[in-house]
């Protein structure tokens, strides 16, 4: 256990690192003869007007202005995005289920699952090295009960107040824990200030019929969803401040209320006991995590077993009333597995924070090694970048495309950002002749080399029609997009993968192009019966509907339109321009 840094301590480097570019109110100084004290005056001379481009902190250095660039930029303003900045970083190994508390841009509070018998908190001023603040013990603070199976915990402030969620059991002192007959459940602690000290753990809604505390297993009267079960998760925006939370039916179900009503509606978001699951979610809906950005609430969640098909999977929507599996269910990252099938890593239970502007995405890493063998969870962070109709890059996939040549096989090496080349990553065994390829993280013909999406630095499709292996094409890479697309010279274009941005619950929508000989637009190319709700096609070269050829070749324009109930008299539309080579083109409907 590394040493408890005072309070006091923390502050003064707060206030220290605030007061390079604040004002003395900012920076809770005493003001000088002048207004101001003497050493803020300084630093507002050195670093009035300096912004670092907004991703750093100036201070005074001898005199000269010195940007201090937060993780991802250099330069003297911080205007460069540096090597790393895609790059996936540990930030506590051993630490599970994290959640993260933001103070401000420069202050930060870290916790998860760490014994199970406390609650660890870590603090940090960047969002990259954390230091061991103080743990929490419930059974020191209630000492007329012992807790136990302590997971999951959520650390926030509503009020003024900070607050502490955590699952446990709960025992009379001395008594056995775990406990039969009790399933676990979640107890919230309140700390004054910044110290953290939380007090003794108190019920959620005791003696209610809310959604509440339930120390016994089996459902309440009034519905397994009135049980606050595991893996609570706060929200607090204008329309309220939200707890999330886990219950059990056949599974892992996700519900949440407003704490300030909990006597109105309990909204259902996810689960086997509300929705027809997928086989590879195996009837688990979990650890919920709610981010807003531009106007979009998006529910993050994990699906599957620890040791099995587990990952995270999220749900986009313009309310948080309608964040639920009646809207389309995305993918932010995918088990990664050996050549032969067997689970190397997984990601889940994630925790999604900004600092300047910036979005990360703090999870646990379950490892594997050797191949199937678990053999623990430790929390990293990763930068997440948004497509431009509000989804999320992947956390650890990448799709190539490249144009065929008639009778080729194909290959996928990797070049690294330190120079290294990953060769063959992906071999002509397993591509064969397609010309697609999906990479989850594992190149699976180099020895099951495990490769995060940030230290790539280009993609390189080999291509062959004998035994010999020589020419190559090669594409940049930026460390994040979850696609690249290749052009072999003298190919052709085989199919244009689709893709759009999901409307109103319930939408449709369907598929016209133009021509890029006449002009003249086909639609629907692809008819509304033959999309329905889909949100991706794979077009071939026929227009389905009116039953046509239009080789991609000749196509000038994708427009995507979408309409509910049917009316498509009040059909939006969105198109993008093709330049007949591509094989992914992403449309946005306005």
């Amino acid at each position: 256990m590394l040493p408890r840094i005072p309070s006091t301590l923390v502050s003064l480097i707060t206030l220290t690192m605030a007061a390079a570019c604040a004002g003395p109110e900012d920076a809770g100084l005493e003001p000088g003869p002048g207004g101001e004290s003497s050493a803020v005056s300084q630093a507002l001379g050195v670093c009035d007007g300096v912004t670092c481009s907004g991703h750093g902190v100036c201070k005074d250095n001898a005199g000269s202005a010195l940007c201090v660039c937060d993780e991802g930029f250099t330069g003297a303003s911080c205007a460069t995005r540096g090597s790393n900045f895609y790059a996936r970083s540990l930030l506590v190994p051993g630490l599970a289920d994290p959640d993260v508390y933001k103070e401000h841009d420069d202050l930060f509070f870290l916790t998860g699952t760490g014994d199970a018998r406390t609650v660890p908190i870590y603090e940090s001023n960047d969002l990259s090295s954390f230091r061991f603040k103080r743990g929490y013990d419930p059974s020191v603070a209630d000492p007329a009960y012992d807790y136990c199976m302590i997971w999951a915990p959520d650390l926030g402030k509503y009020n003024g107040t900070y607050n502490l969620y955590f699952s446990a059991q709960r025992v009379p002192n001395g008594m056995a824990c775990p406990a039969s007959g009790q399933d676990v459940t979640t107890f919230v602690a309140s700390a004054p200030d910044l110290n953290l000290a939380f007090g003794a753990p108190r019920p959620i809604n005791p003696n209610t019929t809310y959604p509440r505390t339930t120390i016994t297993s089996g459902c309440t009267a009034q519905g397994c969803n009135r049980n606050i079960r595991i893996d609570s998760a706060t929200f607090t925006d204008t329309t309220g401040h939200w707890l999330y939370y886990v219950w059990f039916d056949r599974g892992n179900n996700i519900s949440s209320f407003n704490v300030a009503t909990p006597a109105t509606t309990v909204y259902n978001h996810a689960g086997p006991a509300l929705h027809t699951l997928p086989a590879d979610e195996e009837g688990i809906n979990e650890a919920p995590e709610i981010l807003k950005r531009n106007g979009i609430y998006y529910l993050f969640f994990s699906t599957g077993w620890y040791n099995s098909q587990y990952a995270t999977k999220y749900i986009m929507s313009p309310t948080l009333y309608s964040l639920t599996r009646a809207r389309n269910v995305w993918r932010h990252s995918q088990p990664m597995r050996d050549a032969a099938g067997a689970l190397v890593q997984t990601h889940g239970h994630n925790v999604v924070v900004d600092r300047r502007g910036e979005f990360f995405n703090i999870f646990h890493q379950g490892a594997f090694q050797p191949a199937g063998t678990f053999t623990g969870r430790s929390t990293y962070k990763q930068r997440i970048a948004f497509k431009p109709d509000g989804t999320l890059h992947s956390l650890n996939q990448v799709t190539a495309r490249w144009t065929r040549l008639t009778g080729y096989n194909y290959s996928l090496d990797l070049v690294l950002r330190d120079g290294t080349v990953v060769g063959p990553c992906i071999n002509a065994g397993t591509i064969g002749a397609a010309n697609k390829v999906t990479f989850n993280g594992v190149c699976t013909s180099a020895g099951n080399r495990l490769v995060n999406k940030g230290d790539i630095a280009a993609l390189r499709i080999f291509y062959s029609n004998s035994s010999t292996w020589g020419p190559f094409v090669e594409k940049a890479y930026d460390g994040v997009s979850d696609d690249v697309f290749l052009e072999i010279p003298g190919g052709t274009t085989p199919f244009v993968d689709l893709s759009w941005s999901e409307e109103e619950t319930g939408a449709q929508y369907s598929i016209d192009v133009q021509r890029r000989d006449t002009g003249a637009w086909i639609g629907p190319c692809i008819g509304v019966t033959s999309v329905n709700r889909a949100l991706a096609w794979t077009y071939s070269g026929r227009c389905d509907t009116p039953g046509i050829n239009v080789a991609s070749s000749n196509i000038s324009t994708f427009r995507i339109c979408s309409a509910v109930n049917g009316d498509w008299s009040r059909a939006r539309c969105g198109a993008t321009a093709y330049d007949g080579k591509g094989m992914h083109v992403p449309v946005v409907i306005p």
